[in-house]
């Protein structure tokens, strides 16, 4: 993941330089369209992890000043390989997974009424999986739809690019049942998303006004 990082951090270092405060927003009483897409990192039991990619949508109502409430689906394709034999009998190859993440999420916004706006995230639900490999269909990667829960969790950064989009850059972590990638050999699995986008705002919100140079609501 450390390839990911660095270009994670230089776009939202440009975003930050680049974007103009005239355009601070408030986020109380706002709803939004977000659309974002990335690359993932799936964490499993076999010894080699590749580089899946991944997109997702998601609605959110800003209720309060520093708290978002939202409902976010989506598409993600994971990958493992095992360049090695696993214990007589199981699968030992590449494993594809096709995931349907589904989640309740929580924001908590540090600066909603500026143009920049960092933010954390955490949330609940599940995801929908079919193992595959794109050759044979047996045990484990048998093209099974499956359902686990998921626990998903993060951080980002807004940024208000005009007075109802704003660009958007998360990196986080999903957490999911161990039986996943059909090893339970490991207790923590999940998959690690690093995703660009936009969110568009579909109202605006609470009424504002200046003080002392800052938006305020009436």
């Amino acid at each position: 993941m450390n390839r990911l990082a660095a270009p994670f951090f230089a776009v939202v270092l440009i975003v930050c330089f680049s974007t103009e405060t005239s355009r601070a927003q408030t986020l109380l009483d706002r709803w939004s369209l977000g659309i974002h897409a990335g690359v993932n990192y799936w964490v499993t039991d076999y010894n080699q992890y590749k580089i899946g990619t991944g997109a997702n949508m998601q609605v959110r109502y800003d209720p309060v000043r520093y708290l978002g409430l939202g409902l976010s689906a989506g598409y993600e394709i994971l990958k493992t390989n095992q360049s090695v034999p696993l214990e007589a009998g199981t699968y030992a190859s590449y494993m594809k997974l096709n995931a349907i993440p589904l989640a309740f999420i929580m924001t908590l916004h540090f600066y909603p009424r500026k143009t920049v706006n960092p933010y954390v995230y955490a949330g609940f639900g599940a995801i929908m999986f079919e193992r595959t490999n794109g050759i044979a269909a047996v045990y484990p990667v048998d093209n099974k739809w499956r359902t686990s829960y998921m626990i998903p969790a993060g951080f980002g950064i807004e940024a208000f690019t005009s007075s109802s989009t704003s660009f958007d850059a998360s990196l986080g972590f999903s957490n999911f049942s161990d039986w996943v990638d059909a090893r339970t050999t490991t207790s923590f699995k999940g998959y690690m998303a690093l995703k660009l986008g936009f969110n568009f705002y579909l109202n605006e919100g609470a009424p504002v006004r200046r003080v002392g140079g800052a938006l305020v609501p009436h």
